[in-house]
């Protein structure tokens, strides 16, 4: 869609919002109508060390966030757009009713309950950008439908998805059904000890028709990437049938000292198809393949992938008051005004599933008379890395803040065999109004 046209769908929507809202707040003395719009710019720098493959140090704004929320009676209701890299993308658009004061439904366009990283905004994120194992294997905004619930020991949220804005492919949508939960044993003035775990079940979106099978769930894929640009930690996953993420988290705080960690588990089942491989085969002059199972028992299983990835940082307030738990979010609040924060942190993202031998940039079958006769097989080599990272952020004021890290990262991927490590420097102001 262009973005004239993009631009003339948001207008009538906030003008036909704004509209059914001030018949609301006219026509009912009992539900009162409040509404405010806001936004958010990241103003960024990079700088790399390049190790063998070049990356692009720069300067840019990475992003302007504008916003509008409402709420009146026992709804309220969000819509929030991107303009990065020139161009509009849809973000938050939803209602919610808000059945008491801490249990509500959402409908429409928003985070899917997984994780830490993956359930809050890039503006409270303590470090610029979720760690590399976040980005890998975390879900972010679908279109669906989610209930909530919260107390100061517990937090419970879970949502069935049914895909992505913006999704033009070709072929039936996926589908997903995510599920969080937090227990909190310790919320007290100046501590917090919370336990939780997350599981969504999915189907991925069809990657429109395969052109020799003319068939979209032959054709879905799930794609994983992480780290600078997206570079050394990239795989995809073909053939792909559904998919099944785990994650488990803890967060501790005590006073101005802060512990978070997640860990990451993610299996793709892929879809062996046998039976319409052979009824598209042509069989040779000794008549194979004569059956669906000659393909299957020569190209071997279409293995399930495995991959994982955890990452363990803790932060300390310099200057500040103590951390303060949100049980609302399942999260800490931002620091206040005058904060300054250091952090560090340790990941580990592996998005290598290998069996068999890797030459001219492919992976063969690990028996070699099959290599030998061209067999490849259905490895994934995503790369692997250890990074280390440090930051710092002053929150200025309630509108400012300056982030700065530094990250250093161990590379092991296949196809890049001369890239041993790399490291860069990020800095970033943003302002929120």
């Amino acid at each position: 869609m262009k973005l004239k046209n993009i631009s003339l769908l948001f207008a009538s929507i906030v003008l036909a919002a704004t509209s059914a809202f001030a018949q609301e707040e006219t026509t009912s003395t009992e539900k009162e109508f409040n509404w405010s719009v806001g936004g958010r710019a990241y103003m960024d720098g990079v700088y790399y060390q390049d190790d063998a493959t070049d990356l692009s140090s720069k300067v840019t704004i990475s992003d302007v966030r504008i916003f509008a929320i409402a709420s009146w009676g026992k709804w309220d209701s969000k819509i929030n757009f991107s303009f990065a890299e020139n161009r509009v993308d849809a973000k938050d658009i939803y209602v919610n009713y808000n059945f008491t004061d801490n249990s509500a439904l959402k409908i429409g366009n928003f985070f899917e309950p997984f994780g830490i990283q993956g359930s809050i905004s890039s503006k409270d994120s303590r470090f610029i950008g979720n760690s590399f194992s976040g980005e890998a294997f975390g879900i972010g905004r679908s279109v669906g439908v989610s209930y909530t619930t919260y107390d100061t020991k517990y937090y419970v949220s879970g949502g069935l998805f049914g895909g992505r804005i913006g999704n033009n492919q070709q072929g039936d949508s996926g589908y997903s059904a995510t599920v969080k939960g937090v227990f909190s044993p310790i919320v007290s003035e100046g501590r917090t000890f919370h336990i939780g775990a997350s599981v969504s079940y999915r189907k991925p979106d069809a990657n429109g028709f395969d052109s020799k099978y003319n068939d979209d769930e032959y054709n879905r894929e799930v794609v994983f990437t992480g780290g600078p640009e997206h570079t050394f930690l990239n795989g995809t996953v073909n053939h792909a049938k559904n998919e099944l993420k785990l994650n488990a988290q803890l967060l501790g705080t005590y006073n101005r000292f802060m512990i978070q960690s997640e860990y990451y588990n993610n299996r793709v089942y892929r879809n062996s198809s046998w039976d319409l491989e052979f009824e598209h085969s042509t069989p040779d002059m000794w008549g194979w393949p004569s059956s669906a199972q000659d393909l299957e028992s020569w190209y071997g299983e279409k293995r399930d992938i495995e991959m994982s990835g955890y990452y363990v940082q803790a932060g300390y307030l310099l200057k500040g008051a103590n951390y303060k738990y949100d049980s609302s979010t399942a999260y800490v609040k931002r620091p206040g005004a005058g904060s300054i924060e250091i952090l560090g942190r340790i990941n580990n993202t592996n998005l290598n599933d290998i069996d068999g031998i890797f030459m001219q940039d492919k992976f063969w079958n690990g028996d070699p008379i099959k290599a030998s006769k061209g067999q490849t097989n259905y490895s994934v080599g995503g790369g692997e890395s250890t990074d280390y990272s440090v930051a710092v952020n002053y929150y200025i004021n309630k509108n400012v803040l300056f982030r700065l890290n530094y990250t250093y990262m161990d590379i092991d991927n296949e196809y890049f065999r001369q890239d041993d490590s790399v490291s860069f420097v990020k800095a970033r102001i943003q302002i929120n109004f």
